[in-house]
């Protein structure tokens, strides 16, 4: 696994020598996975679905998500498909006998380009289907592509305030969204910016799992389904001397109980929940039983943030994997990358007030609305400026976008 990637040159289907071939030999399913991971990589995939199907594709459909559309690109046949998800769990140290349950593992990949070799932590999780094994792998960048506040793509004012955020002693700054939104690509943004403007800080990430190695961070990779939980690390780092805490995800009523107390003892936490936005996440941490005045007390900012396609400059039209063969219309032509839009909400003295008088959704969204223009507002802004398109914001925020 430590050869480079190879730049694809092919359609998205039937391109690979060894996955044309008819049922192969050991050596031959090796090369084959090797080669769709690698060109994968190479095509800047940030999943890739190995998906058993019928039909006239029988086998395995393999499919690579690109700017956070899936595209067709490759299709494996029924005789290699079994051994294909075999050799994924052998490389993430899973059970290959076990085809009746799900299972979740890791591996590396190994990759050269012009600035020295890299590696690249992947993530696999199988899940048994009425048609076999399904199979996802997770692409965790071997770099950073993003490094500092500023690179975002978030508006000066909302970049000034995540500053200010972070900059503090104490406090608990939320980030909001579904899966694939950047969060955690924002969270280590702020980490470095804390890290390089206040070295003396003591640093420390609870992640599940750690997506990016950061130079003078302490990172630690927790197990949700065995001992050591967000609740139990999050309540023995405190006795590390810890100043700043990355928590990966608020998943539940202890943890975030644990944070917030840690927020009202000066730390300065880090963390995402997954919520539609700054009204909703606020509001989800009071159903969680977190008191109305520890949350005031304690939580200093909430982002909720989106990521659009940014929309091919002439001469530079978006394209996938596969070249030109590659999927054409509103899923693969004319965007290329991907830019954040943002709604960020500092909790300042009107939106406290209005918390701890319990306000439903409703009121407390038109409040934080009535301080920083919400997703919807952010989006259109980025549409005015020719960075995306209106077709594109539907597709992200839906009709109320």
């Amino acid at each position: 696994m430590g050869r480079p990637p190879r730049a694809r040159t092919q359609g998205h289907v039937g391109a690979s020598k060894a996955a044309s071939a008819g049922a192969p030999d050991g050596q031959a399913v090796v090369a084959l996975v090797d080669d769709l991971l690698d060109r994968a990589l190479a095509c800047g995939a940030s999943d890739v679905h190995f998906e058993p199907v019928d039909g006239p594709e029988t086998g395995l459909l393999v499919r690579v998500r690109l700017d956070g559309m899936l595209q067709d690109f490759e299709t494996v046949p029924r005789s290699a498909a079994d051994s294909v998800i075999g050799r994924l769990k052998v490389l993430a140290g899973l059970l290959t006998y076990r085809i009746d349950i799900p299972q979740e593992g890791a591996l590396q990949l190994e990759a050269a380009d012009g600035s020295g070799t890299h590696v690249t932590e992947l993530r696999l999780a199988t899940f048994p289907t009425i048609r076999g094994e399904r199979a996802v792998v997770r692409v965790f960048a071997a770099r950073a592509g993003v490094e500092r506040i500023d690179e975002l793509g978030f508006e000066p004012e909302q970049v000034a305030r995540l500053r200010s955020a972070v900059e503090a002693p104490a406090g608990m700054i939320v980030l909001t969204g579904p899966a694939g939104t950047g969060k955690t690509t924002t969270l280590y943004a702020l980490i470095r910016h804390v890290r390089d403007h206040f070295p003396g800080r003591s640093i420390i990430t609870v992640e599940d799992p750690v997506e990016q190695r950061i130079d003078r961070v302490t990172q630690i990779q927790i197990n949700p389904h065995g001992e050591l939980n967000y609740e139990v690390c999050m309540r023995s780092l405190l006795r590390q001397d810890p100043q700043v805490l990355l928590i990966g995800e608020i998943r539940d009523a202890r943890t975030a109980t644990v944070a917030i107390e840690a927020a009202l003892t000066g730390h300065l936490i880090l963390t995402t929940m997954h919520s539609g936005d700054p009204a909703e996440a606020v509001l989800r941490l009071l159903e969680m039983g977190v008191p109305a005045y520890q949350v005031v007390s304690a939580v200093t900012l909430v982002c909720a943030q989106r990521l659009l396609r940014r929309v091919a400059r002439p001469g530079g039209a978006g394209a996938g994997c596969g070249g030109e063969d590659s999927p054409t219309g509103d899923e693969g032509a004319g965007y290329r990358g991907r830019i954040a839009c943002g709604h960020v909400v500092a909790i300042d003295d009107g939106l406290r007030g209005l918390i701890l008088r319990h306000p439903t959704a409703s009121e407390l969204r038109s409040a934080m609305q009535a301080q920083q223009p919400d997703l919807p507002g952010a989006a259109g802004k980025l549409v005015a400026d020719g960075v995306t398109d209106a077709e594109e914001v539907r597709r992200v925020l839906g009709r109320s976008g």
